[in-house]
């Protein structure tokens, strides 16, 4: 007797999205990768692949400093150990410590960016306007390195050059070599400033008055004997203040320390009355502004970023690098273009990413691979994928970047632009209001655009790390727009599966879109896990199971030719965690 054979009915196929990437608005939401999103938001990946709601922020301090931005944070350390955390806002310098209200160091800084570097133990500080010097103490003006000019210098003049005159300061040296019978000693300049001179003669102080007069305009100083026969044994101080070379200076906005293998010296730009120079101060010295030790640009100087034994100097449309060089044991620091067709247009967008500079440009984010070279293939493009949103931003010169958990995150508009460069993928933050970004013991703090307030990131193993100031995290992932591999066919959609990782606080809510409609909620669900730093009686659970659980929707969604899935959670203090998402399908007929 024949047995009656059945036929197997075949299970319907399930698309899977594992591991997830990041977000693509490089081409149309239904050309992605499966596992890229068209539109995702405080979310991202971790080293798995698994999608990661973003913790948030909470207040340093607790009350505001008042209304503007905080224009400059830095941590000041001394060789003693000791460290002063910096802050400014508004006019006002601050140190601020632990959690406590910061306490008011100076006043009368200019309403801006500020810069901030240590040499020699002590901090420096330019605001575009003033340069001030903090030494754990005092906040005070620089007191300019007074230069010798020139050394054997007879009375009647000559002399072989020596030093240039210091553009911050209006004071000069010239060493004389006296013959023993000469009064009469010609300085330099003419036209002294009404400062008294001094003068050291074999080494004996002497000031203006006491044993010499000096007449001003013709720059001469009479003794009342004639010093003694010597070698470079008379040394006159005098004054005289050039009109606006203080401002070369002072005007500057930002800077970097460089010296090619070392850090000797500070180099500084942005000054916007001279944009296209850029200027080196002295050896282990930010007091002294050499006359003649400045580099003039074709175009406005944008940035600094340091590669290897290399300065790279941005500009607005291409890059120089300067080296260090030494010959017959005079340094020196020459110039030369590696690149005209990528500049850069945010200062503070440039970081050094995985020994290669970074910066942001009027086409998006670039990477210089190489600064050897004078070759235009020498940089690469790493931001196509959200170029389409970034490049839509106001402002892009106003861009402030920080290098921090082998991420690039690049700040305007309350919006942050997250490169996660080990996994080579882009992400998408809002509501980080950040002017200025700062690590401290491995934290990231930021100073607000808005007001006077300092604000650090919380960590995920932290009691209610998922909120902004008490606010809800609005956090969610969309997947592309499927069309399962068969654009002409319709299709079935039955079922979603999703895999949710417990937390203290966690939920999802489902959505998808089609091309016929748009869902309400479809389902929420769950995984709270008992926390006792944390309890919420409202979602009390007894749950200690650490696995994750896995959910299934049913959607039947019938007759459609494209599919978007929705996943969020903008509740607060929730977390978010999805391993992984399937949908499950079947085709049906085919598109009339």
């Amino acid at each position: 007797m024949a047995q009656l054979q059945m036929r197997s009915t075949p299970e319907p196929p399930l698309l899977r999205i594992e591991p997830f990437k990041g977000m693509n608005l490089s081409v149309t939401p239904t050309q992605i990768d499966n596992s890229q999103s068209p539109d995702m938001l405080n979310v991202n990946i971790d080293e798995r692949g698994a999608l990661n709601k973003r913790t948030g922020y909470e207040r340093v301090f607790p009350t505001s400093l008042g209304v503007g931005t905080i224009n400059g944070l830095y941590e000041y350390r001394k060789t003693s150990g000791e460290v002063f955390f910096l802050l400014a806002h508004g006019t006002k310098l601050y140190k601020q410590t632990g959690n406590e209200q910061p306490v008011q160091l100076y006043d009368g800084l200019a309403d801006k960016r500020v810069n901030f570097f240590v040499v020699n133990d002590k901090c420096y500080i330019m605001d575009g306007m003033n340069y001030l010097v903090y030494d754990g103490s005092t906040v005070e003006p620089i007191v300019p390195y007074i230069p010798k000019v020139s050394v054997s210098k007879d009375p009647a003049g000559g002399g072989t050059s020596y030093e240039d005159f210091n553009l911050l300061g209006s004071g000069f040296q010239d060493s004389f070599s006296a013959d023993g019978t000469a009064t009469e000693f010609n300085l330099t300049l003419k036209g002294l400033d009404a400062t008294p001179v001094t003068a050291g003669v074999n080494g004996t102080p002497m000031d203006e008055g006491s044993g010499f007069t000096v007449d001003r305009v013709n720059g001469k100083v009479t003794f009342t004997a004639a010093p003694a026969k010597g070698t470079n044994n008379v040394i006159i101080t005098a004054y005289k203040t050039q009109a606006g070379w203080a401002d070369r200076i002072k005007k500057c906005t930002f800077h970097t320390i460089f010296g090619g293998s070392n850090d000797t010296r500070v180099f500084l730009s942005g000054n916007p009355d001279m944009p296209d120079y850029v200027w080196r101060l002295g050896l282990y010295d930010p007091t002294y502004a050499p006359e003649n030790g400045f580099y003039k640009y074709p175009e406005k100087v944008t940035a600094f970023s340091k590669q290897y034994d290399y300065l790279v100097v941005h500009r607005a449309n291409g890059a120089h690098v300067i080296s260090f060089e030494l010959t017959n044991g005079e340094p020196s620091f020459p110039s030369k273009p590696i690149n005209d067709q990528v500049g850069t247009v945010a200062t503070h967008s440039a970081q050094i990413i995985e020994n290669n500079p970074v910066t942001l440009s009027k086409n998006g984010v670039y990477m210089l691979t190489a600064s050897n070279v004078r070759d235009e293939r020498n940089v690469q493009h790493i931001s196509e994928n959200i170029d389409y949103r970034l490049l839509s931003e106001t402002g892009l010169d106003k861009a402030i970047s920080i290098d921090y958990d082998k991420k690039y995150w690049l700040s305007l508009n309350g919006n942050v632009y997250l490169f996660d460069y080990k996994a080579g993928e882009w992400f998408l933050y809002d509501n980080i209001h950040a002017n200025c970004f700062i690590e401290r013991d491995q934290k990231l703090y930021f100073g607000s655009s808005q007001e006077g307030l300092l604000y650090r990131f919380k960590r995920e193993t932290e009691a209610r790390a998922f909120n902004d100031d008490e606010q809800p995290i609005n956090a969610y992932w969309k997947s592309k727009y499927f069309t399962f591999g068969a654009d002409e066919r319709r299709k079935y959609v039955e079922k979603v599966f999703y895999s949710l990782k417990p937390s203290s606080r966690t939920s999802c809510d489902l959505y998808y879109v089609t091309d016929k409609k748009e869902s309400d909620l479809v389902k929420s669900i769950r995984m709270d896990l008992i926390d006792l730093r944390d309890v919420d009686f409202t979602n009390f659970t007894f749950l200690t199971n650490i696995f994750p659980q896995e959910a299934m929707t049913k959607i039947k969604a019938k007759k459609i030719t494209h599919f978007q899935l929705i996943l969020k959670n903008n509740k607060v203090d929730e977390a978010l965690g999805i391993l992984s998402a399937g949908i499950k399908f079947r085709n049906q007929s085919y598109v009339k």
